[in-house]
Order: C-alpha cells, then sequence, then structure tokens
C-alpha cells in the first residue's frame, strides 16, 4: 500500500487512467514520479532509456502506457496497434530490468484480451480462445505484456502484477469517437444530443450488450488493493457486477433527467456481445469494493466537465 515513504512511479501519466492516478496520489500525499507525452514516443528505445536513466529508484511501476483506438476504426490499423503496443510493453520491460529491478511492476491488461465467452471469465479462460476480431492485434499485445511481465519475473528474479480491468469510465477521459471508452462516449453524446434540444439519446450497438463498468477512482483503488495481496500473477480487478448498454444509457438519462427514448441507428459500431470477468479470487481476498455507483458518477463527470 502507498504511504509516504513508498515511491511510485505512473507510466503514461497523462492519459486517462494515468491523469485520475496522479491526481489520486496527490489528493492523499503520496509521492509519486511520473512518465508522460514529454517523454517522446516510448515505442523508440532511446526515449524510454533516456526517461528512466535519470529516476531515483521507486517501490512500483504502474504500467499505464498503451496506443488504443475504439470502435470500427480498429478494423483497419490492427497491425499498427499490435506494432506499436508491443514494442511500447517490451520497452517498459526491459527498462524495468535494467533500471528499476527493485520496483514490483504492475501493468494493466483489457478484458479484449479474453476469448468470446457467454459467461464471466475467470483467470484461466485467458489464452484459451480466439479475441474479437476487431481487437486482434490490440489483445496480441496485451497478451504479450501479460506474457512478458511473467517471463521477465520468472528469469530475473523480479515482482509484477498483471491487472485486467473494467471498463472505465470518469473525468480526464478522450472525447473523441475513435478513442473514447463507451461509457465517455455515451455521456458525451447524451450531454450534446440534450442540449442540441433532440429528441432521442443515440446509443451505438446493441442494448444487451454487457460490459464491466467502474469509476476510474474505484478502479484505482482496487488496484492498490490488488497490489496488497497479489505478485507474480494474472488479475482479473473488477467487482463481479455486470451491466448491459441499455442499463447504462438509462442510468445516463435519469442522472441528466432528460425524459426520451433510446435510438439504437442500425450501422453503429457492435463488438463483443458479452463480456465480463469473473473477480472472485480479487474479491475474496482484497478489502474493497466500489463507492460510485453508475448514476453518482455520471453526475460527477457532468458536474466536473459539461458545466
Amino acid at each position: 500500500m502507498p504511504s509516504s515513504t513508498t515511491k511510485t512511479l505512473i507510466i503514461g501519466a497523462d492519459g486517462f487512467l494515468g491523469t485520475n492516478m496522479v491526481r489520486y496520489f496527490a489528493r492523499t500525499g503520496w509521492p509519486v514520479a511520473t512518465i508522460g507525452r514529454t517523454a517522446g514516443d516510448l515505442s523508440e528505445w532511446a526515449n524510454v532509456v533516456a526517461a528512466f536513466r535519470t529516476l531515483p529508484p521507486v517501490d512500483r511501476i504502474f504500467h499505464l502506457v498503451t496506443r488504443q483506438r475504439t470502435g470500427s476504426v480498429q478494423y483497419a490499423i490492427q497491425g499498427e496497434l499490435l506494432a506499436i503496443n508491443s514494442r511500447i510493453h517490451l520497452n517498459i520491460l526491459e527498462a524495468w530490468r535494467q533500471f528499476q529491478p527493485q520496483a514490483k511492476l504492475i501493468s494493466t491488461g483489457s478484458s479484449c484480451a479474453y476469448p468470446e465467452q457467454a459467461t464471466p471469465l475467470s483467470e484461466s479462460a485467458f489464452q484459451s480462445g480466439p479475441v474479437h476480431p476487431s481487437v486482434k492485434g490490440y489483445a496480441q499485445a496485451k497478451t504479450l505484456l501479460a506474457t512478458g511481465a511473467a517471463t521477465y519475473a520468472d528469469q530475473y528474479g523480479l515482482k509484477q502484477l498483471h491487472c485486467i480491468l473494467a471498463t472505465l469510465y470518469g473525468p480526464h477521459d478522450h472525447k473523441a469517437a475513435d478513442r473514447s471508452h463507451f461509457m465517455g462516449g455515451l455521456i458525451d453524446r447524451a450531454v450534446r444530443e440534450q442540449r442540441s434540444g433532440a429528441t432521442a439519446f443515440s446509443v451505438w450497438g446493441s442494448l444487451d450488450t454487457v460490459r464491466d463498468l467502474l469509476y476510474v477512482d474505484d478502479q484505482i483503488e482496487a488496484l492498490l488493493a490488488a497490489d496488497r495481496h497479489f505478485t507474480n500473477t494474472l488479475l482479473n480487478c473488477t467487482s463481479n457486477a455486470p451491466v448491459t448498454i441499455g442499463a447504462a444509457a438509462h442510468a445516463v438519462l435519469r442522472a441528466l433527467a432528460w425524459d426520451v427514448p433510446i435510438h439504437t441507428p442500425p450501422e453503429s459500431f457492435q463488438g463483443a456481445g458479452y463480456k465480463s470477468l469473473d473477480s472472485s479470487r480479487f474479491l475474496a481476498a482484497a478489502d474493497w469494493k466500489p463507492k460510485v455507483q453508475l448514476e453518482e458518477g455520471v453526475r460527477r463527470i457532468v458536474a466536473l466537465e459539461y458545466q
């Protein structure tokens, strides 16, 4: 658990999760070093060496960097996402070994790296089948990261933890249609449509699609709880509370006090129909549960970013 004497490095400090984690650590007064976009393209080894070489020793590293796109655009750039993310992850693993071997590396994964399955996925399902076609390249790079962290730890006597996260939402998320997480995009679209006087709320995909959702601060606290209890393993790190996109859309409407029907454009992107993680192992060991319910989370984002 971080404290006034625990030194933490956050890589990807100005991404969505990284920005919120830096702010979370600042509120608690915990010391933190950061690597962000000013370090340059981390798929280039020279930039990674320059960023790591001047850092003092730290106790833990959160590796949050990823090149990500969402929606149908992913189909056209799977090779790019595989190549760039693989180079980033391999560079971070090697820099960890060379420059910060005393630190525990906490890397983050995505449920897209699991195969499609109509029931919650336990860790034993990792690499057990094909992933959704829209994320083949991105998912393969996440698999490489999980395997790389484990093999580096095994060979070099290091400590690591690879956490598979929920779909996140919260302040400072991307707004562009090809970069936003689904809940962030849903909230942004709802606010814009409500203010434009729209008579229906446009929700992409099927309302029956199932996902895990966590407010970003809850996910950060889940990561910290996982760090306290687990080392050298792959771990699902969610709340075992999947929701449908329809339920999420209705929570947005209630939070905005906007009484209109939901419209699902037939041409909109549809990912895997059901993707939820079984986080029983994490929940049984960790003293954690989410604090922010969905409707409250939407209200927080609207108050922070749309007033």
